[in-house]
Parts: C-alpha cells; structure tokens; sequence
C-alpha cells in the first residue's frame, strides 16, 4: 500500500473532497471515499483515551505546528498541548451547562488538529456544541498555503457535519467578528492556540473584538508562548501559558481568571498567580 504525506497527500485529497463556502462562511464539505465504520469508532475512542492516530478520509489532513523553538510545540514542551486540552474541556464543560445549544469560535485555527480533538471530547463529554467557527488568513482563496488549509477545512467539515455540528470557515478576525455581529449568533467561548500573530495584537484587536462578540460569561481560552522568570534567550523562553479570560457582565470587559504555566520537563503545568504581569509573548 502505498502511503502519501505532504503536497502529495493534499493534492489527491484535494481531488476527492468538495468544500463550499457561503458568504455568511458556512462551509459545505463532502468526500467521495467514506470512512471506515470501524476505524472511525476506534479513532473517537482514542481520542477520549487521550491519544491521536492519523486514519484515512478522517484526520490525515490534519495537523498542527512543528516550528523548530516554538514552546507550545511537542517536541519542546510535551505535555503543554495536551494540558491546555483537557483545561480548556472542562472550562467549556462547565460553561455550557443549562445550554440548549453551544458554539464556540477558533483563532488561527491552522490546519485544525487541535480543534477535531477538542470537539470530539466536548461531544464525548455531552456539550451540546452546534456550530463551531474557524478562523485563520491561511482559509483565503489567494494565502499561499491555501491548498493544505482547504483540505483540511473539507476533511475537518465533512467529519463534523455528520455529528451535528455547522463549521464555519473565516479568513479573518474582522470578517468573523461582522458576521458573529450580524447574525446575532455569539460564542459561548473563543479558544487560540499559538497564534503569535494575534497574540501580539490582543490588547488592540482580539481583546476589543472579544468584548463585543462573546456572550456574557463567555470565556476566551489561549495557549500562547511566553518568556519564563529568566527572561528570552534561555529556557525560560521554553515555557508555554495556559490563559483563560472571562467576559464579566458587571462590566462588558475581559478579566484573567486562570494562568498556569507548562515548562518542558514538568509532569503537569504550575498555576500562577492571575495579579502579576504576564510575560512577555515570543514569536517563532
């Protein structure tokens, strides 16, 4: 059997998914090869299990960043994807209680590896989630790794459409934060994940679209790369954080209520205290 990986893969995948997306970023996604019945069952049981398998027409398209120094990659810090994981469920668990419907929305969502896996155990853990809205530049038409992204939007919709839950596709924060805005439809939750690019502009654009897109009560949830006590250009800018914010009504503003800190070698991450200045980001 021949295996294929890389541009290879993408351009037959690229072949045998339609994707379709509406203006409003609706996606419309179909496979013409259906996935095994019993590998499909045996991959939604590793995931609750905590492990990842890439299966054919399912999640082989998927994938998430290797960067060489990025501390929120695995092969620097282990355990920080994983950790930030299993917190952000619970948060969202929690959050949707008494719910009749939940949407959540990703922020540089990439080539959505994260997002299948937070989706399948907030299913998994009876979250009602029935929209999830995606959102990274690399989903435009004219971005330059445009062909890897769309397959994995085509691979990532078709799967979910079948669960039950509408996938949005959007190129960028303002298109998103319009549509959230006119269709009334508001995210209990915003997750993000390594995105320095937004991190670096989160008290000047994400922060400000937070306030008027989340529900109140709603969480914003990020792992992001961050100097640690010794400062950059050292191990201390090996550590990944863990943020979790949460719109207050009192206010209409953004609040840190939660900061734990994952350093590569730790068995579990190191809570902080919330008061203190956080770190400065660092890019990869």
């Amino acid at each position: 059997m021949t295996v294929l990986c890389g541009e290879a893969l993408w351009q037959q995948r690229d072949k045998e998914y339609f994707l379709d997306i509406a203006g409003d970023g609706f996606a419309v996604a179909s496979s013409g090869k259906e996935a095994d019945p019993a590998e499909a069952a045996e991959l939604v049981e590793l995931l609750q299990g905590g492990s990842w398998r890439s299966c054919n027409n399912i999640n082989d398209c998927l994938a998430e960043c290797v960067a060489t120094g990025c501390s929120c990659s695995r092969s620097m810090n282990p355990i920080a994807r994983d950790g930030f994981l299993r917190m952000a469920v619970d948060r969202l668990r929690s959050n949707g209680l008494g719910q009749a419907e939940v949407s959540y929305a990703s922020l540089g969502s990439g080539l959505l590896r994260f997002d299948f896996c937070l989706l399948e155990l907030l299913l998994a853990e009876g979250v009602p989630v029935s929209a999830v809205h995606l959102v990274d530049s690399q989903y435009d038409p004219d971005a330059k790794g445009y062909l890897r992204h769309r397959v994995a939007l085509a691979q990532f919709a078709s799967w979910f459409t079948g669960r039950g839950v509408d996938v949005y596709a959007h190129y960028s924060l303002e298109r998103y934060a319009f549509e959230a805005r006119r269709s009334a439809a508001l995210p209990a939750a915003v997750v993000q994940v390594d995105c320095t690019e937004l991190t670096a502009v989160f008290e000047k654009e994400v922060k400000p679209m937070l306030e008027e897109v989340l529900q109140y009560g709603g969480l914003y949830c990020t792992l992001t790369s961050r100097e640690g006590a010794s400062g950059a250009g050292s191990l201390g800018s090996t550590n990944a954080w863990a943020e979790f914010w949460r719109l207050h009504p009192d206010t209409g503003r953004m609040k840190l209520e939660s900061l734990t800190c994952f350093r590569p070698g730790d068995r579990s991450g190191t809570q902080v205290d919330v008061n203190e200045p956080l770190p400065r980001a660092v890019d990869h």
